[in-house]
């Protein structure tokens, strides 16, 4: 089922698709010439409602950090990752005295900028049975390609990417972020808790939060609970004696809290669970804690004509997983 010309058209004004100075999405060579004289025309604009979503869709690593945006030009090699400390006092009034003055420390550190590529062969014989299949076949491979990059974005998002050549980090994920705290060990899986131990567990959580945000996060806030998909079922099923499920209690007194379900948890601790509570206040300016940033999402190369078909790279870009404050997360492992 192809894309509607209202939806692109939309895509096209929020910097999509075909950006001149955002996200770049289409051929990168669509003029007619001897090179591309012949090339099937779904492969120069195949574009689908699944093609679409594996691109513009948030997943595990996206929603874990927040949402996505675009911070960095195809070309840059760096981006430099702002965070602010506070720092004011006050003296007694008096007509002459002269108080200190408050301020704002801007610091920054850079990370890296990682570059990835998918790519597919569009084959003759292949197009003509896939074509006797009632099969679409450039959109298959187009999906393929997309969600391929999708699959490698949401991976860096939560484990980051090691440059071999230079043996460190290129980018950082969520999971191996140097600026973030260190981890509250648990002695005790949530799958052992009582309802009341799981009760008492979050309240821990959101007291630490409280505490190392200097109260700008509290029970009311937004707070994102980034948790193992196991760990998440588990907690679905909990109950108190009386029939009431724990989940909806939690989120009846914690209303500014979602729940982020993500395999990648699973075991990410020293072989044990973790548990991740990031709260969101606007601070010194910054209203996002972490954020995952990108350069492109879905970049296309050049039409190249194979001996039997047609063969097109498709492209992404991450700095990873950004956090600028990390006074606002706290977490958990052994649980």
């Amino acid at each position: 089922m192809g894309i509607s010309l209202q939806t692109l058209q939309k895509l096209n004004a929020e910097g999509i698709l075909n950006g001149l100075d955002k996200v770049k999405f289409g051929d990168a060579m669509p003029t007619i010439n001897g090179v591309n004289l012949n090339m099937p025309s779904a492969v120069l604009g195949q574009l689908s409602t699944q093609v679409i979503e594996n691109i513009i869709a948030l997943r595990a690593g996206g929603e874990a950090l927040g949402g996505q945006e675009k911070l960095l030009d195809w070309a840059d090699e760096k981006y430099f990752v702002p965070f602010v400390e506070k720092a004011g006092t006050t003296t007694p009034y008096a007509d002459n005295s002269t108080p200190l003055a408050a301020s704002l420390n801007a610091n920054f550190s850079e990370t890296g900028h990682y570059r990835f590529s998918s790519s597919f062969v569009y084959g003759s014989l292949q197009a003509e049975q896939f074509s006797k299949a009632r099969i679409n076949y450039a959109d298959v491979l187009l999906r393929s390609a997309t969600e391929a990059i999708a699959i490698e974005m949401n991976r860096t998002a939560f484990n980051g990417y090691l440059d071999k050549s230079a043996n460190a980090m290129l980018v950082y994920g969520l999971l191996n972020n140097p600026s973030l705290p260190n981890y509250q060990v648990e002695n005790k899986k949530i799958e052992t808790m009582t309802w009341e131990e799981v009760m008492a567990f979050f309240a821990k959580a959101i007291v630490a939060l409280v505490k190392s945000s200097g109260n700008h996060i509290n029970g009311k806030s937004n707070i994102r609970c980034v948790l193992p998909a196991s760990v998440f079922a588990q907690l679905q099923s909990k109950y108190t004696q009386l029939g009431i499920s724990v989940y909806k209690q939690l989120t009846d007194l914690y209303t500014g809290m979602t729940f982020v379900p993500a395999i990648e948890l699973e075991n990410a601790e020293n072989n044990t669970n973790a548990i991740y509570f990031i709260g969101e206040a606007n601070v010194g300016g910054i209203d996002k804690t972490t954020k995952l940033g990108y350069s492109e999402l879905a970049l296309m190369g050049n039409v190249v004509q194979e001996h039997n078909g047609y063969s097109q790279v498709v492209s992404a870009g991450t700095c990873g997983a950004l956090v600028y404050k990390p006074a606002f997360v706290v977490r958990f492992s052994g649980v």
